[in-house]
């Protein structure tokens, strides 16, 4: 038919439609090509899991397992050349650096302090392999918080692992079989993490800062792993 077809419609308005959508299909692509083009590949030696020969460290007020640092210290090296930042990182325990992540904090021993000492916590880590703990690393976090006015930042490799959370479970467990309140202490509320390294200061949960995937993923970064 020509001009008018038997269902009523105009030839002429299936082009129109036909135009219409093949153009908000190629303005979708090209925004959709843009954003994943705008995503920076950071490289980080898969190194990072094999943590056996890193010293398990004794310290006073926190528990942490340690982590090699050649490929943490890399990683911020790439993000502050693609910032153009230079960032401070954590020298208390090593002031060349190093990298750990942290499995009872500070204000955690506070309260467990009450029915074990840091030497029965560190025997719980090392009695369950600590530094044997296999990683599962999800990606490049950004933390940010104003502080005296101004915006500061904290960069972390967001991680998980499953041994790293029984030996909290574990340490609850002996917690409680020695007198502990049961709800003083939550061993199910953790975000394990790496920092890489911060604008000015560290930034922790006291300032609004969660360092898990729904809180605090950078999508500006993706990570490529590279053999050592």
């Amino acid at each position: 038919c020509y001009g008018r077809c038997g269902n009523g419609k105009s030839h002429d308005e299936n082009p129109r439609k036909i135009i219409m959508n093949w153009t908000f299909i190629l303005l979708l692509f090209c925004f959709s090509t843009k954003l994943f083009a705008a995503r920076k590949e950071l490289l980080i030696s898969t190194s990072i899991y094999h943590n056996e020969d890193e010293i398990f460290l004794a310290h006073d007020i926190s528990m942490a397992m340690s982590i090699q640092y050649g490929p943490i210290k890399n990683l911020r090296l790439e993000i502050e050349k693609e910032l153009q930042t230079k960032l401070n990182y954590f020298t208390d325990w090593n002031s060349e650096g190093e990298a750990h992540i942290t499995v009872i904090t500070p204000p955690e021993f506070q309260v467990l302090k009450s029915k074990l000492s840091m030497n029965d916590i560190n025997a719980i880590a090392q009695r369950y392999e600590i530094q044997e703990s296999r990683l599962m690393i999800m990606g490049i976090g950004h933390g940010k918080a104003l502080i005296a006015g101004k915006e500061e930042s904290a960069y972390f490799l967001i991680v998980d692992s499953y041994n790293l959370r029984n030996i909290r479970q574990m340490i609850y467990y002996e917690f409680l079989r020695r007198g502990g309140q049961r709800k003083t202490f939550d061993p199910t509320w953790y975000f394990p993490h790496i920092t890489i390294g911060f604008t000015s200061q560290d930034l922790h949960e006291n300032l609004g800062v969660i360092k898990n995937l729904k809180s605090s993923l950078d999508e500006r970064f993706d990570i490529k792993f590279v053999s050592p």
